[in-house]
């Protein structure tokens, strides 16, 4: 079985603000990804939270979440935190990482991703000439993300194993908000 995390553990320096709280249709940014992917995953989701989690957390009352006490340490101590819990369930087979601010993916996107898995290799999104998250990893290469640290994520994993990824194109993980004028953007291109 595939588990999903949703990653909004960093401090959101770049917005300047708890970009996790900010508000697409009434709905906080974090709270819309972790239910886009959870209606895939069928409860199989996790909201990885690290700063201000505390105000975060009020926010997502009925939701899985795991808490990364090293989250200053970037992208890849979280997703090092995911590998070191899910190690440890026995029915995970893959993880799919998506970040908490790719807010134009949708059901169908993730559906595409999970088509694709083989359950073997990586699969990666392909957009704009290049792979990055949302991305699905086997539980073979658990121990490798275990050892991830610093804030690139699992990039040197995917160029490592370039033989074993099965790229899937998905325009809309190309967009992500980093700051609050990415956030205008999208709330003025879209109607919800």
């Amino acid at each position: 079985m595939i588990y999903g995390f949703v990653m909004a553990a960093g401090a959101s320096r770049r917005f300047g603000d708890i970009k996790q709280l900010a508000k697409i249709d009434g709905v906080s940014m974090a709270l819309r990804s972790y239910n886009i992917l959870n209606n895939v995953l069928e409860g199989r989701t996790y909201l990885v939270l690290g700063s201000n989690a505390e105000f975060i957390a009020r926010d997502f009352q009925e939701v899985n979440t795991i808490y990364n006490r090293q989250w200053s340490m970037g992208l890849g101590s979280s997703i090092s935190c995911v590998a070191t819990e899910m190690e440890n369930q026995p029915k995970c087979s893959g993880i799919l990482i998506t970040l908490g601010d790719q807010v134009k993916l949708n059901e169908q996107d993730y559906q595409k991703l999970v088509d694709v898995y083989d359950g073997e290799k990586i699969v990666v999104s392909s957009y704009d000439y290049k792979k990055g998250p949302p991305a699905i990893f086997p539980r073979t290469y658990f121990e490798q993300l275990i050892h991830l640290k610093g804030d690139i994520g699992a990039r040197e994993i995917i160029r490592k194993n370039c033989n074993f990824v099965i790229p899937c194109e998905l325009d809309n993980a190309s967009f992500d908000i980093d700051f609050k004028d990415d956030f205008r953007d999208f709330l003025s291109q879209n109607s919800f």
